[in-house]
C-alpha cells in the first residue's frame, strides 16, 4: 500500500494544538500516551463540527448536546498508534480526523498528527456505539451516519451487515 503524498488530504476537520511541556517526557518528546489523548481532543473537535453542521447548539455542555441530538455515545474498543516521528514541546500540531467506516455497531476514525507537513503518528479508533440510558452496546444512529456522511469529503465504507 503507497502512502498519500499530502497527509492531509481527505481530512475536512483538521484541529490546532500546542504541545505542553508538561506532556513531554525525559527525552524532551511527547510521551507516548499523549498521542492517544490529542486523538480524543481530534474526535471531540469533530464532534463539535458535526453539530454546528446539522445546526444544533448543544444546551449545557457539548457532549451531553451531542447524546442527545444523536441519541447515542461512544466507547473506545481498540486503538492503534504507529509512531513515525517524535513531536516535542512547543510544537504546534494539526489534529486530522475522519471517520472512515460503520459496522452495524461500531466505527473506524483514522488520526493523522501533524507538524507542518510531516506526518508523524497515525491513530486508528474503532468506537462502540451505545444507548446512554441501558449502557448498553447499540446499532449506531442513522441520524449520526447520515451527518458524517454529509460531513466527510471522503464517505465511510459501510460494512455489510446482516439484520
Amino acid at each position: 500500500m503507497t502512502e498519500q503524498k499530502n497527509p492531509r488530504d481527505g481530512f475536512r476537520l483538521i484541529t490546532p494544538i500546542r504541545v505542553r511541556y508538561a506532556e513531554c517526557d525525559l527525552q524532551g518528546i511527547v510521551f507516548n500516551a499523549h498521542y492517544l489523548a490529542f486523538a480524543d481532543i481530534g474526535l471531540t473537535e469533530y464532534m463539535r463540527a458535526l453539530m454546528a453542521e446539522s445546526g444544533t447548539q448543544p444546551s449545557g455542555e457539548m457532549l451531553g448536546g451531542f447524546m442527545q441530538h444523536f441519541g447515542g455515545d461512544n466507547w473506545v474498543r481498540h486503538a492503534d498508534v504507529d509512531y513515525r516521528a517524535p513531536a516535542r514541546a512547543d510544537d504546534l500540531l494539526d489534529i486530522a480526523v475522519r471517520i472512515t467506516r460503520f459496522g452495524r455497531t461500531s466505527y473506524s476514525l483514522l488520526v493523522h498528527l501533524l507538524r507542518g507537513d510531516e506526518l508523524l503518528n497515525v491513530v486508528k479508533l474503532t468506537y462502540v456505539w451505545f444507548d446512554p440510558e441501558t449502557d448498553k452496546v447499540a446499532p449506531v444512529a442513522a441520524k449520526f451516519i447520515e451527518a458524517v456522511n454529509d460531513f466527510e469529503i471522503i464517505k465511510p465504507e459501510r460494512a455489510v451487515v446482516n439484520a
